[in-house]
């Protein structure tokens, strides 16, 4: 019974949604469940990620900063996704979470997740295309503030190469 409650809990995540039933099974039966205290950090800042986590139960507080520095960003509740893109590439956690009760995340391992993929390659073109959008989108934004941080140096310089 608990397997399907793992697949019924991906199947509400949307990047894992895309890759379909068998890919949210393999995922489930891979999953490692981790139990965390309130207090409890499951990962900081700056540390070499390795795995997502999908929040099971509870609620886990999403800081970026250090010390006096340090500020919330989110709050993960059941159903998030913490490290869509350390699924996919090595790269370190760019926040700290902290469960703010007690809380259960479930592990899917980097290894697995792209073992999956390689299975599932039409799974694997759906999520392409949603990381394509989301950095299409992200692009957007970010062209959209440039004016507002554009000094007349920049202006210079881009008629100069004009």
């Amino acid at each position: 019974m608990a397997l399907e409650a793992d697949i019924d809990l991906f199947a509400q995540v949307p990047a894992l949604r895309l890759l379909g039933a068998d890919a949210l099974r393999i995922l489930a039966i891979s999953a490692e469940a981790k139990m965390l205290r309130d207090g409890d950090v499951l990962f900081h800042e700056g540390e070499e990620a390795d795995a997502g986590y999908v929040v099971e139960s509870g609620a886990l507080s999403l800081q970026r900063g250090r010390g006096a520095n340090m500020r919330e960003t989110a709050v993960a509740r059941r159903g998030a996704l913490l490290g869509e893109t350390v699924l996919l590439v090595e790269t370190v956690w760019p926040g700290t979470a902290t469960a703010l009760e007690p809380s259960r995340v479930l592990r899917i391992p980097r290894g697995v997740f792209l073992r999956m993929l390689e299975g599932e390659p039409e799974g694997a073109r759906k999520l392409r295309a949603r990381l394509a959008a989301q950095l299409q989108h992200t692009i957007g934004e970010i062209d959209a503030l440039r004016p507002r941080f554009e000094t007349e140096d920049d202006e210079r310089d881009g008629e100069a190469r004009r």
